[in-house]
Parts: structure tokens; sequence; C-alpha cells
């Protein structure tokens, strides 16, 4: 089962990075508009978090295919939270606090 669910993790995690762009390109665009602070280029800060913790699962689920070919630090819990958990979880706090900053009209708007 192991191996089945595999390539699903990454896939989740491409999809958080394409939400990354398409709120960093409306929030570029929401800006302008509203002539606010130019802080949507930290969308492409938190968004090469994310691919790095893509392109570590990837590595990861790599290793755990074929561990007996794959060095042993690749399995570790240590290589897991220096390369997957810590940016993913910068990257979507990042994401998080600046789509709040764009977007927090819309539940003022929903809310009067």
């Amino acid at each position: 089962m192991r191996v089945i669910t595999i390539p699903l993790g990454p896939v989740g995690l491409l999809v958080v990075l394409y939400l990354g762009v398409l709120f960093a390109n409306f929030s570029r665009r929401l800006g302008a508009v509203t002539k606010m602070a130019e802080h949507y280029r930290w969308f492409w800060v938190s968004n090469t978090f994310v691919a790095l913790a893509a392109v570590s699962q990837v590595v990861r689920g790599i290793a755990a295919v074929a561990p007996g070919l794959a060095w042993p630090f690749l399995l570790s819990p240590c290589f897991a939270l220096v390369t997957f958990h810590i940016p993913l979880v910068i990257g979507v706090t990042v994401d998080l606090v600046l789509v709040w900053y764009y977007w927090d009209w819309i539940l003022k708007e929903e809310s009067e």
C-alpha cells in the first residue's frame, strides 16, 4: 500500500504551490488597484519553501521505495524535519498571513 500512495504526496504539495502562484498574481493585481504595499512578492518566497518540501517529498518517497539503494540519512527523521516539515510550515504560514493581509476585506464585507 505504501508504494501506491507515495506519488500522491507531491501532487498535493504541487496543488499548494499552484495556489500560491494564483494568490501571488491575484494579490499583485488587487494591490495595484487598491494601491496597497507590494507584499505579494513574499508569495514567491513562500512558494520556494513549498517547492523545497515537494522535492524533499519526492526524494524521500524514492528512498522509501528502494531503501537498499538510497543513502540511509534520506530516511532519517532529521532529514524529513529539515527538508520537508520546517519548509512546509514556513511556506504555508507565510501564504496564510499574506492571503489574510490582501483578502481580509472579503470577510469584513460579508459580516456587515
